[in-house]
């Protein structure tokens, strides 16, 4: 299949994974089956293949801040995740006996990210931060993990190709022949439901940092540079442009400038890496290792614990699936 990077990982295929359980806040998808939930709007990707109800029914969790900013005009909560708890959460994951546990919350919903971080230690469900909120880097969630022999993966999910992954190869490809980046911008911009909530400043901020951070570890002063949304255009629906510029110099100080423009659909470009990240979160789990998987997070995730260039994050992955399959 086009852009799986392995047909198994510690011997689980894609096609092994099942959904036991899901939640959400808005109330056009509380009670319906997955498999329409996940295109009910105001969810702008496209259906590119028929999908089968799942017999899973999302179920109402707890709102905390996971509705703010832009997000308001367009979701309205449903009444019973106003009343619902995490305990709830804790419950049923515990119930459905769920493997691995995905946050896919909006950016900037801090306190429902960390209480769901939490849900999942306490039910010993592994779990993946897709989102720029704090959890590995929240020392009192992570500790929670290692100590409760539970795998955590984060924070802020990768695309599988997208603006961060091709801003730091080109700027490792640019260092790797001993030039120096002199100055550099990434701008984004896009239609769906992810773009509307981060063009307000104030729930974007946790994005600007996780790609800061990601372009750091890839070997330059990311401290002012401008990286992340930049603006929310409707009509572009599941698609995002993506403009980046690097200047660059070389021998004699000479100059050499790069300016790149990408287009790609947002929401199956999360969908590789999140295939990695759910199969190494569950044999992980197998295998005892506790806590931040390191090895692996470099190359999923934007802000990992343990940051690292392109070719370092990929070699390192690629070690831990060859190492639990010999395991």
């Amino acid at each position: 299949m086009n852009g799986i990077m392995y047909e198994r990982i510690g011997g689980y295929r894609v096609s092994d994974m099942r959904f036991v359980a899901a939640f959400d806040v808005d109330r056009r998808k509380v009670g319906l089956d997955l498999a329409k939930a996940v295109v009910t709007p105001p969810v702008a990707a496209v259906l590119h293949t028929d999908v089968e109800p799942t017999g899973v029914a999302v179920e109402p969790g707890p709102l905390f801040d996971g509705i703010g900013g832009n997000l308001i005009d367009v979701i309205e909560p449903h009444p019973t995740s106003l009343e619902a708890t995490i305990d709830d959460v804790v419950d049923r994951l515990a119930a459905v006996r769920a493997d691995v546990l995905v946050c896919l919350l909006p950016t900037g919903a801090t306190d429902a990210v960390q209480a769901y971080a939490r849900a999942a230690v306490r039910a010993g469900v592994p779990f993946v931060n897709a989102t720029p909120e704090p959890v590995v880097h929240e020392p009192e969630i992570a500790a929670a993990f290692a100590a409760s022999g539970v795998p955590l993966l984060g924070d802020d999910l990768r695309s599988h190709v997208g603006a961060t992954t091709l801003h730091t190869a080109l700027i490792e490809l640019l260092q790797s022949r001993g030039l120096a980046v002199v100055n550099t911008y990434q701008l984004n911009v896009g239609g769906n439901t992810d773009f509307l909530n981060l063009a307000d400043p104030k729930r974007a901020a946790g994005k600007l940092r996780t790609k800061r951070s990601a372009l750091h570890a890839a070997g330059i002063d990311a401290s002012t540079v401008s990286a992340g949304p930049n603006g929310f255009v409707k009509y572009l629906g599941d698609e995002k442009t993506c403009f980046i510029r690097i200047e660059a110099a070389s021998v004699l100080d000479s100059n050499l400038v790069l300016d790149v423009r990408m287009q790609v659909e947002d929401s199956p470009n999360a969908a590789g890496v999140l295939v990695n990240a759910v199969r190494v979160a569950k044999v992980a789990a197998e295998h005892g290792h506790a806590g931040s998987v390191h090895d692996v997070c470099a190359f999923l995730f934007k802000n990992p614990r343990e940051g690292a260039t392109d070719s370092v994050g990929i070699r390192k992955f690629r070690e831990y699936v060859d190492s639990v399959v010999q395991d």
